[in-house]
């Protein structure tokens, strides 16, 4: 009995998977695989998927746009689908709006079999462009779909869903021809521009007291050319001395205004005047030099009044650094002050010498700097050449190529070392994309390509010249082609992930 029982429960089973193949083969025989569209206009990428179009059936598009500024998903607008037959019959199909971001819904039912071209309209504030896409073809029945066999991509495609492009930043640009120059790397370093960086020295022996530096700039501060830094106070040997000028000149000049009303009332000869002129511009050219920096006091006479010498600074700029302390005694040429104004820094670029003769008409470089990844361009900073040496440095073999750049909001530091592409008068017109769509997997540099709405592909690439931020293509990518710039390391994830994201559904 139970024999039995089981072999009456087998033929069930058997008759049960055999009725669920048959109809799985009779549905597989009346499913088509759909349609699906990728194009970009300046304004907006359209990505297209819609079902084999039969006259008499409706059917739903789907409709994904994106904003080409900055790759996020359409989010509002009227999107207005007319089609065009060659008979010049219209049909027109409006989605009001989208039915999740970034995806248009309309549906379509058509009357007449043919190919149709078609034409989205979308209006909106974020967005407003016209698609055109060729060749839509509408079926009389499902026999008249021809069946298509698969063909083989010859490559593995990266699945990227909209709905993930959209929720991170990303980019995509095409390989195109470009100008780009040839360039000799370098090793490099930003440093103060000579004009406008001095080390402030002591002119004279003394003391900096306290209660005569109350207002002592401190580092970080912007002084101006001429302001004062410092006040010294000389010891008593240095006093004399300075007292010492300013009574001579004082004593001169007297002696000279006293020979001018003489020779007004013709008391003296023309050359006894002017042998007293000579005196006092000999002694006031001496008191000059010393009267920029030091301050005698206020006494007309200078009676009893102590000699305090101002240094000042001899450049406008920022201190950078202060080398002593507050009651310190400091002599002739001991430095107190470090002053650079950063608006315009050089660049110091150590070519190789076995790569010399290559920059010896350099056009410009390209550098990049610690505590930043984009690239800076030496043309873009209002920069130039200022000198190749002529003096090859004994332990790195290498001579230095100097420019001169701007330095904005004060990005470039003293003493920052940087990575310089030298740019050569080699001038070639090749295919090149951004250099940041290039990735390094285990030596071989790669890209993904952007095949269509959510597929990629990872290609290998020969490259070529470096140059502003573009890398020569030798070959791995065709003209036209679009490479990730930006979203490649989430690219590169998504081909080690085999799951689709949670939520995407049947949005498509």
């Amino acid at each position: 009995m139970l024999r039995s029982s089981f072999f009456s429960f087998c033929l069930l089973l058997s008759a049960f998977c055999l009725g669920c193949q048959t109809r799985n083969e009779a549905t597989a025989e009346h499913e088509h695989e759909g349609t699906s569209v990728t194009l970009w206009t300046e304004k907006s990428e359209l990505f297209m998927e819609y079902p084999a179009l039969i006259v008499g059936q409706e059917a739903a598009f789907a409709v994904h746009l994106s904003d080409m500024k900055d790759f996020k998903a359409v989010t509002q607008g009227r999107l207005t689908c007319v089609f065009k037959n060659a008979a010049g019959g219209e049909i027109t199909f409006v989605a009001e709006s989208p039915s999740h971001p970034g995806i248009f819904r309309p549906v379509v039912k058509f009357s007449d079999a043919g190919v149709y071209d078609m034409e989205l309209r979308l209006e909106g504030q974020q967005v407003a462009d016209t698609i055109h896409v060729p060749n839509v073809r509408v079926f009389a029945d499902e026999a008249a779909i021809p069946h298509e066999e698969e063909t083989a991509t010859g490559e593995e495609l990266i699945t990227f869903l909209k709905e993930q492009q959209w929720k991170i930043d990303f980019r995509t640009e095409p390989a195109q021809k470009r100008k780009l120059s040839g360039s000799v790397k370098a090793v490099g370093e930003i440093l103060p521009k000579a004009q406008w960086h001095a080390e402030v020295p002591a002119l004279v022996n003394g003391v900096i007291l306290a209660d005569q530096n109350a207002n002592l700039p401190s580092v970080g501060a912007w002084v101006q050319k001429g302001a004062v830094l410092a006040v010294i106070s000389p010891p008593a040997n240095t006093e004399a001395g300075l007292n010492n000028v300013r009574n001579e000149y004082l004593l001169a000049k007297a002696e000279f205004e006293r020979a001018q009303r003489l020779f007004e009332k013709q008391a003296i000869s023309q050359r006894r005047l002017d042998e007293a002129k000579l005196r006092f511009e000999a002694k006031r050219a001496g008191y000059d030099v010393i009267a920029q920096q030091v301050d005698f006091g206020s006494a007309e006479d200078g009676s009893n009044n102590t000699p305090h010498f101002h240094l000042k600074a001899p450049i406008a700029g920022i201190i950078e650094e202060i080398h002593f302390h507050l009651g310190e005694t400091v002599e002739t040429g001991t430095k107190l002050f470090t002053i650079s104004n950063p608006k315009r820094v050089w660049l110091k670029a150590n070519i190789p010498l076995a790569l010399l003769a290559r920059v010896q008409a350099a056009t410009g470089a390209s550098f990049k700097v610690e505590g930043y990844e984009q690239e800076f361009r030496v043309d873009q900073l209002n920069g130039r050449l200022i000198s190749t040496g002529s003096t090859v440095d004994e332990k790195s073999r290498t001579v230095p190529t100097i420019f001169e750049i701007d330095n904005p909001d004060d990005k470039f530091k003293i003493g920052m070392f940087a990575e310089v592409a030298v740019q050569t008068s080699e001038v070639e017109e090749t295919l090149a994309i951004p250099t940041n769509a290039i990735f390094d997997d285990n030596g071989t540099p790669v890209t993904y390509v952007h095949i269509e709405g959510e597929a990629f592909a990872k290609r290998a690439l020969h490259t070529g010249i470096n140059d502003v931020g573009f890398t020569q293509i030798l070959s791995g990518i065709a003209k036209g082609e679009r490479v990730v710039t930006i979203g490649g390391y989430q690219v590169r994830l998504a081909s080690l992930s085999t799951s689709v994201p949670v939520g995407h559904g049947h949005e498509h």
